[in-house]
């Protein structure tokens, strides 16, 4: 009998390791909400508790969901500075760890874009276990997940596990978002629907 467990658990390890992910070619599309496409690549091990993610999907995610930088109370001689309103920008946001692998590997592919991408698109990677509302609301539970949301706030198009820069940007053309020039051409983009 346990011979047979082994058998099972390697030839399943196996089979997962053939499969497309990370660098690989077509990936299957499994639905997260009716208006949304999924696609998996290489993921992490961990698996959050079903008392992580809040059971109610959200039909669009409020453009104020991003945490917030704490802000000086104003002093009382001096009035608080009236901000203007920024532009609200498409976004792309990865919900992992500091200790998963993949999601190690999804720091090194976005900290680069983060740089190149600044002021067109707000590109975070947000930790799960310090983020705890963010991911519920996300209903996020395998790591990492990169979530694309248009300027309007609604969420156009999740991928779990890690996603290459030039799948990256193949949704941004697709979602029409702005495209730095100069980028590799994308050859993996998705072909889900929205």
């Amino acid at each position: 009998m346990l011979r047979r467990l082994l058998l099972t658990v390697m030839v399943a390890g196996f089979a997962l390791m053939l499969q497309p992910g990370c660098g690989g070619g077509a990936k299957a599309p499994v639905a997260a909400r009716p208006d949304t496409a999924v696609q998996t690549g290489a993921i992490c091990d961990t698996t959050l508790t079903p008392d992580s993610t809040s059971p109610a999907a959200l039909a669009a995610v409020p453009a104020d969901t991003a945490p917030k930088p704490k802000r000086k109370p104003a002093t009382p001689d001096k009035p608080a500075p009236v901000a203007e309103k920024p532009k609200e920008l498409p976004k792309m946001w990865d919900f992992g760890s500091t200790t998963c692998v993949p999601c190690k590997t999804m720091k090194e592919i976005l900290d680069p874009m983060m740089v190149d991408y600044k002021g067109k698109v707000d590109i975070r990677i947000i930790n799960v276990y310090e983020e705890k509302e963010l991911t519920k609301q996300f209903r996020i539970v395998t790591i990492p997940t990169q979530v694309f949301i248009d300027a309007t706030g609604k969420e156009l198009f999740r991928h779990i596990g890690v996603y290459p820069r030039d799948s990256i940007e193949g949704c941004f053309k697709r979602f029409d978002f702005p495209v730095v020039a100069g980028t590799a051409a994308p050859t993996n983009a998705p072909t889900t629907g929205y």
